[in-house]
């Protein structure tokens, strides 16, 4: 990982256009489904729990969260650049960390006093941002031809909770702030040869409601009619332009939510993104193979000077993996030095539970369903 000052490019223009495409298969989809009282929307999830949700081409597979310390005092780490490859295509990550005034903490205490930090996205920003997503696949949330989510911030409070990450109204507040003010660019090329250079924020767009008088996003609603004042109280979230990007290609896969929030290892989480969106074929027969040195080189850890840490990391890792029984097991061959002692790499082989075969075959089935409905 290297942190580099970065000229970063505006945001592209292609937006409008996927708004109107989208409004326009919004529109044809009402039209060629009124006759049977269900709109179809392909990205909504319907297998009867809360356990699955999507993920994107892209936006999914390239780091977008710190990997360190979140909080900088240096004018020249606000700034990190990442550089790396996917499916064979160079990509580089650019963020942007937010200058915030922060209370300053001895040992745990208030002091009664502030500073201003620069901070980045991590992990409490990745996981909020992951539940958000998770709203979006529930019907009567999203609005594709925005890319938006409504929610209330106890609803999201709650969501959070019931995977296991309990966070105050103010933490959260704060976490949705960094999301809506730090800045992402990435630089790629999709599958199909499309150039990708955003820059955006995370959540390009953010509003904070509440109906509670005491909340501090308090909005008054006695002007409003009874059949508006539940939207009107929402808070409201624009997703990042590459979800977008995702959904109007059609190119997002099931994986499991509850699995994935639960997961306390960053690298065990990564994996989890990469072998759901890439394990096509999952099965005791088909074990999924990667190498180590290639996977750490395209996180925000990156690689350490020693390999037997790198080594350790990878394994704990997918210990976790197997742990929450998305793996029934792996192995490791070294690619040893050409001289002394060691390795320079390993070779994993990693194979499936049938939990994570079942989601992948459920997957295949959505995406045969989602071809059909888009085609008649």
């Amino acid at each position: 990982m290297e942190r580099v000052p970065a000229t970063v490019s505006p945001p592209e223009n292609a937006n409008a256009a996927r708004v109107r495409n989208m409004q326009m298969r919004s529109s044809q989809r009402q039209l060629g489904t009124a006759g049977q009282g269900e709109l179809f929307n392909p990205y909504e999830i319907r297998l009867g729990d809360a356990d699955h949700s999507n993920l994107v081409s892209i936006y999914d597979a390239l780091p977008r969260f710190s990997w360190a310390s979140k909080t900088v005092r240096d004018m020249s780490q606000m700034t990190t650049q990442l550089d790396g490859s996917l499916n064979g295509q160079p990509f580089r990550v650019i963020m942007k960390a937010v200058s915030m005034e922060v209370p300053v903490k001895v040992k745990g205490k208030a002091t009664g006093l502030t500073e201003w930090v620069g901070l980045y996205p991590g992990s409490r920003e990745e996981c909020v941002e992951e539940a958000l997503r998770k709203f979006s696949t529930q019907a009567g949330r999203f609005n594709e031809a925005e890319c938006s989510v409504r929610f209330s911030l106890y609803d999201l409070r709650k969501e959070l909770k019931s995977v296991g990450h309990t966070y105050t109204y103010d933490e959260l507040r704060q976490a949705l702030d960094i999301l809506a003010k730090s800045s992402l660019t990435i630089q790629t090329r999709a599958a199909d040869g499309d150039k990708i250079d955003i820059t955006s924020n995370y959540l390009p767009l953010l509003y904070l409601r509440s109906k509670n008088k005491n909340s501090k996003d308090y909005i008054e609603v006695k002007d409003i009619s009874d059949a508006d004042k539940g939207d009107a109280t929402l808070c409201m979230a624009v997703l990042h332009p590459l979800i977008s990007r995702g959904i109007e290609c059609g190119d997002f896969r099931l994986y499991h939510y509850s699995t994935s929030m639960r997961l306390t290892n960053s690298l065990a989480k990564i994996l989890n993104r990469e072998l759901s969106m890439g394990w096509r074929n999952a099965s005791p027969a088909h074990p999924y193979r990667f190498h180590l040195v290639e996977f750490l080189s395209n996180t925000a850890r990156g690689l350490s000077k020693r390999m037997p840490e790198d080594f350790r990391a990878v394994n704990i890792a997918l210990a976790e993996l197997v742990k929450e029984e998305v793996l029934s097991g792996f192995k490791s061959t070294p690619i040893k030095k050409p001289k002394g002692k060691g390795a320079i790499d390993y070779v994993y082989e990693v194979l499936p539970t049938n939990k994570f075969v079942s989601m992948i075959v459920d997957g295949h089935r959505r995406e045969k369903s989602r071809e059909l409905a888009l085609s008649a």
